[in-house]
């Protein structure tokens, strides 16, 4: 099988290109080791790879800038970075590390004790929800919050130099008391605090590779700060849409087995064209409500959606009519039965959309109705119900599976569609190759049969004139091999058709295969190779059409003889086995490889190393011979070894009745093989 494509592993770790090989081979990737970033580079110049997978933990730093400098120059290949495991304890210094919301349990409270300066690069929708925010507010860290990374670095250098002063020089003395006032001593002041705090969060919607350089000059500047990437999104869908946009995907090392179906989705999603922008609805009514779902619209608005809003469920209705939408967020009571809000609202939208995905905003009180309701969501089919106060970040999740669902339901209606279209005209393409092989076959065949006639009339009467003779010789020679040909072409047109003729009757295989070995014995000897039979005595009557036997067992004997060379040896072999009747036929031929034998009963294919003894075919014997067999019941198999020979037989179902019986001496001996190979040599 070709593969579809190639990878390159750069590591030294033999044990991770194990781990990663049985899954490449599932995806049809053939997957090629590198032990470092600088014979990478040699076999990215000079050979073609769909994807390069870096070992992060045992490549430096300036290698992987290399490669990704490397694949933004040159392009065509995915480039994926594989990270170590990673402690996420904010008082381990490290460099950049990726952090998934929610936030692990009890993360907040190692933030609030550590006293190195930490920074979150948060990605734009989650900033604008304010999820992080609140959860820093609820866990009582005081942080910075910014819209941009400019001036952060200044500043929080200016806030470690004046924290660390603050250590080495304030000695904090006790506050003056009530009774120490009375007395009239002066007020102790408290030392002074730093006034923005150690931990910034910074809206960011640059690359990984952006984050981790600021990363770099802030370790650089202070030494054991901390910083995190947030995002909502998990580390294969990161990775998925990384590759899509051409640009390196991070991926944890223990996800090494899932690069292949990576890969695989995002050279698909490439090939397939960029995502079409997908609109967004939201329709509700309770005013408290709008500044919660305004910060909603500015963070899909950031992730690139389309986003319309309304208070009204009826002009909600006429702009799905104008132009369709991905999803609705609607607002209302999921028992709604007067308005066009709520429930009612879905189920309108559905009935005329039903691709379009719903996610019902249902009011928190009466607790009872709210639990009514959102039982109704799932009778409807509804993707999600969420209960106000709506909780934006929670939303934008459910919001985006929602879309992701959808979008897997479309492209897979796609695809198969595609995959019909696929296999219509595929078949257009066999039922026309069919009907050419059988208009070909029958429009030949009617003047191919008046050649061999005249040209056998003209031999008898120019057999006084030797030179005329060998013209006229020539002609019938090539006759008869067109003949074969086209009747190769007629047997082939039939099979595909399902109108192969097979007369089943009494089968005396004794006299069919004598009957071959006559008729071949004349080729064997001119290239003076020795052809003989081994045949058991007493063989049984079978059921089966000698004809189209004798033409497999002629097919076999003449496709021996032709790639066996002269001086070799041809064998034509029946044995009796309880069930079986087993006719094959062994040479001291060329052979055939093992990555070819799974190919060799495929139509039209031949080896290189037959197609350089090649004289005349179209490679469908075998193909033939094995429909032939197995419309008798039976089946073909081969035995080879390339530079050795080959053994191809098939085997017949024996009469019920028939005991096995050992097989008796041939009945033409076969020679003596070379010292260095007996192919007729009986196996252990």
């Amino acid at each position: 099988m070709t593969p579809k494509g190639r990878v390159l592993l750069v590591t030294s770790d033999a044990a991770l290109a194990a781990e990663m090989a049985p899954s490449m081979v599932g995806r049809e990737f053939e997957l090629v080791s590198s032990p470092d970033v600088r014979e990478a580079a040699v076999r990215l110049a000079t050979e073609a790879f769909s994807a390069v997978v870096l070992d992060a933990s045992r490549v430096p730093p300036e290698d992987r800038e290399t490669l990704a400098q490397l694949q933004k120059d040159k392009g065509g290949f995915a480039l994926f970075l594989l990270e170590p495991a990673t402690i996420l304890s904010p008082a381990q210094p490290a460099p950049l590390r990726r952090l998934m919301w929610p936030l692990p349990k009890g993360f907040l409270d190692q933030v609030r004790a550590v006293e190195a300066p930490v920074v979150f690069f948060v990605e734009q929708a989650l900033f604008i929800t304010q999820a992080l925010q609140n959860a820093l507010r609820q866990s009582g860290v005081v942080f910075i919050q910014m819209d941009t990374q400019v001036g952060l670095l200044e500043m929080l250098a200016d806030q470690h130099r004046l924290a660390e002063e603050q250590r080495t020089t304030a000695r904090p003395r006790p506050v003056a008391g009530f009774w120490e006032r009375f007395a009239g001593k002066p007020a102790e002041t408290e030392a002074p605090q730093a006034m923005l705090g150690k931990v910034a969060v910074v809206r960011f919607g640059q690359t990984w590779a952006e984050a981790a350089k600021f990363d770099a000059r802030l370790r650089q500047t202070i030494p054991n700060a901390v910083s995190y990437s947030v995002t909502t999104v998990d580390p294969i869908r990161a990775a998925t849409a990384a590759v899509k946009g051409g640009i390196p995907a991070l991926l944890p090392r223990e996800s090494s087995v899932r690069v292949a179906e990576i890969l695989t989705d995002g050279l698909d999603a490439v090939r397939a064209g960029p995502r079409e922008v997908e609109r967004i609805l939201i329709v509700d009514t309770v005013d408290n409500e709008m500044t919660t779902l305004a910060r909603l619209s500015e963070a899909l608005l950031s992730r690139g959606y389309e986003v319309l809003t309304t208070t009204d469920g009826e002009e909600g209705l006429r702009l799905m009519q104008k132009k369709p939408f991905a999803l609705a967020a609607i607002g209302g009571s999921a028992l709604e039965t007067t308005r066009l809000m709520g429930a009612k609202l879905a189920l309108a939208m559905r009935e005329k959309d039903k691709d379009l995905r719903i996610v019902l905003m249902i009011d928190q009180f009466p607790a009872q109705d709210a639990l009514k309701g959102v039982s109704r969501a799932i009778e409807l089919g509804l993707d999600d119900a969420i209960l106000k106060p709506i909780d934006v970040s929670r939303l934008m999740l459910s919001i985006e599976r929602a879309l992701e669902r959808r979008f897997l339901l479309l492209e897979n209606l796609r695809l198969r569609k595609a995959a019909e279209i696929s296999a219509q005209k595929l078949a257009e393409v066999n039922g026309f190759q069919t009907k050419f092989f059988a208009t070909v076959a029958h429009d030949v065949k009617n003047p191919l049969t008046a050649i061999l006639g005249y040209s056998e009339v003209l031999g008898m009467r120019l057999k006084d004139k030797p030179d005329e003779l060998k013209c006229a010789s020539h002609i019938h020679n090539a006759a008869k091999t067109l003949n074969l040909l086209v009747s190769d072409l007629v047997d082939l047109a039939a099979i595909e058709s399902g109108k192969l003729r097979v007369e089943i009757g009494a089968l005396d295989l004794a006299a069919v295969v004598n009957e071959v070995k006559s008729r071949v014995d004349v080729v064997a000897s001119r290239k003076q190779i020795q052809f003989s039979t081994a045949l058991p005595a007493g063989l049984p009557v079978l059921q089966g059409d000698p004809n189209r036997i004798g033409q497999v067992i002629q097919n076999l004997s003449t496709n021996a003889i032709q790639y066996t060379k002269e001086g070799g040896q041809v064998r034509i072999e029946v044995s009796v086995q309880a069930d079986w009747v087993i006719v094959g036929v062994r040479d001291t031929g060329i052979g055939i490889s093992k990555e070819d034998l799974p190919r060799v009963w495929e139509r039209f294919f031949q080896t290189k190393e037959a197609q350089t003894m090649r004289k005349a075919g179209f490679g469908l014997g075998l193909k033939i011979s094995r429909e032939i067999v197995q419309m008798h019941g039976g089946d073909m198999g081969i035995e080879s070894e390339l530079g050795v020979g080959s053994f191809f037989y098939f085997k017949l179902p024996a009469p019920k009745a028939v005991a096995p019986e050992p097989p008796a001496a041939a009945v033409v001996a076969a020679p003596a093989a070379p010292p260095q190979y007996n192919p007729f040599a009986p196996k252990a």
